[in-house]
């Protein structure tokens, strides 16, 4: 199993009715603003907002209420009392809310090395920056295209893109997320794809009749919204049965969540250093301990330098079984999998659907507790952290419960016997074991 590079991808996201619904208050502003600026009555309820750039919503009002253009010092003057009112409307504004799904999906693109998030909307930015910053999702986007780039949706798009290939530092596949038809359009005039969410009051089957990339009638179904927008297929969620998906997740160099005889783990390519990097990243530690799963013992002690004869007798009589066993590690590893001593941590597990992944792939398993650092790790499915799941590439539930108890790890290292962590073999059935192997002449 080789690595495998992935190519960087941007997510540009509208906002008003695909991340948040601000519940009418990004029009109270436009009117109390101009309100503040005007002595006539404003003529904003002639036309819709839905998909329009802030600077054009206010030059056709404008050209209704005033019958003419107005001018640049009206327009400076309308927007610093739109932006000074802004945020006290959107912190009262009842009906705000961030639209289900959305905290989810953008964690889980987020915890991708290869994923940039970007915004993507005709407010002004310092505007977008107001709405998100109630919902808390302000710390998601690093860049965006906005209505203070320019009035056309179109050139405001490509400025987004254009600013992900410079954070990226070279090409980079970008895809539009918005509810309007103003944002398909915008996309199609920059040659990217589009995924379109009803969520912003337009119809589902006008936005089918675009012919979008993707569509959704919400991202409430989170799993499944993430794995269509990464390409992932319908779901993040499989069964046990699936080998052959979780298999080409593996080669594909992902991640998985997947059961092993004891808990659920975070696995990937053993012999690649991304996803090692990439789990401990999801876990939020740089010192994940790792161990490396094979389909038998002779797959197991492949990844060894040494195997000591105690090691021989313990696999005869514990595998497959929750034992571990830390060997001098051969030549070659990723660093990620080495341990004290340059020692590997190999297991054959007797869960069946751990040893047919790891002979579907023709090699080692990375396998480490599936939670975040801090929190208990997990024997049902239904315990997985959301967000460990949203930052996987898959997730493989059992729908048994797992037994639990973690693996008995011992050092065999051919000088030293050693428990480092008790677990589900006792030590005594260990010590009984190569007692009865030196008993009979080993």
């Amino acid at each position: 199993m080789s690595p495998v590079h992935r190519p960087k991808r941007a997510f540009l996201f509208d906002i008003d009715g695909t991340l948040i619904r601000a519940g009418g208050a990004g029009k109270d502003a436009f009117v109390r603003a101009w309100d503040a600026v005007f002595a006539v009555p404003h003529g904003f309820d002639t036309f819709s907002f839905a998909g329009c750039t802030d600077p054009a919503i206010f030059a056709d009002g404008a050209r209704v209420a005033l019958g003419r253009d107005a001018t640049p010092a009206e327009t400076d003057a309308f927007f610093a009392a739109y932006l000074r009112l802004l945020p006290g409307i959107i912190d009262n504004a009842q009906r705000y809310h961030v639209l289900p799904g959305i905290q989810r999906v953008l964690e889980g693109l987020a915890a991708r090395p290869d994923c940039l998030l970007g915004l993507c909307t005709g407010n002004l930015e310092a505007g977008a920056r107001i709405k998100l910053e109630r919902g808390g999702l302000n710390r998601f986007f690093a860049f965006g295209g906005y209505g203070s780039d320019s009035r056309d949706r179109g050139a405001l798009t490509g400025a987004a893109w254009r600013r992900a290939e410079a954070l990226a530092g070279g090409p980079v596949q970008a895809i539009v997320i918005g509810d309007s038809v103003r944002d398909h359009a915008a996309a199609t005039a920059n040659g990217l794809p589009v995924a379109l969410v009803a969520t912003g009051g337009t119809d589902l089957d006008v936005l089918g009749a675009l012919g979008p990339d993707l569509l959704f009638e919400s991202l409430d179904d989170w799993p499944c919204a993430l794995a269509r927008l990464l390409g992932l297929g319908d779901d993040l969620r499989t069964d046990v049965d699936d080998v052959a998906r979780a298999a080409r997740v593996v080669l594909e160099g992902g991640i998985l969540v997947y059961p092993t005889s004891t808990l659920y783990g975070l696995g990937g390519n053993g012999l690649d250093p991304a996803p090692a990097d990439r789990i401990r990243s999801i876990k939020g530690t740089r010192e994940a301990p790792f161990l490396l799963l094979a389909a038998d013992a002779d797959a197991a002690f492949a990844l060894a330098g040494h195997v000591p004869w105690e090691a021989r007798v313990l696999a005869d009589a514990f595998w497959p079984g929750p034992l571990t066993m830390a060997l001098p590690a051969a030549p070659g590893l990723p660093p990620q999998v080495i341990g004290p001593g340059g020692t590997v941590a190999v297991r054959v597990d007797p869960h069946p659907f751990c040893r047919a992944l790891c002979a579907a792939v023709g090699g080692p398993i990375l396998s480490t507790s599936a939670n975040r650092s801090g929190e208990a790790a997990p024997a049902r499915a239904e315990a997985l952290d959301p967000y460990v799941v949203g930052a996987s590439d898959l997730f493989v539930a059992d729908p048994e419960p797992l037994s639990g108890a973690p693996s008995t790890l011992v050092l065999v290292d051919g000088t030293t016997l050693k428990i480092l962590r008790p677990g589900a073999v006792p030590e005594s059935a260990i010590r009984a074991a190569i007692a009865a192997a030196r008993g009979g002449g080993a």
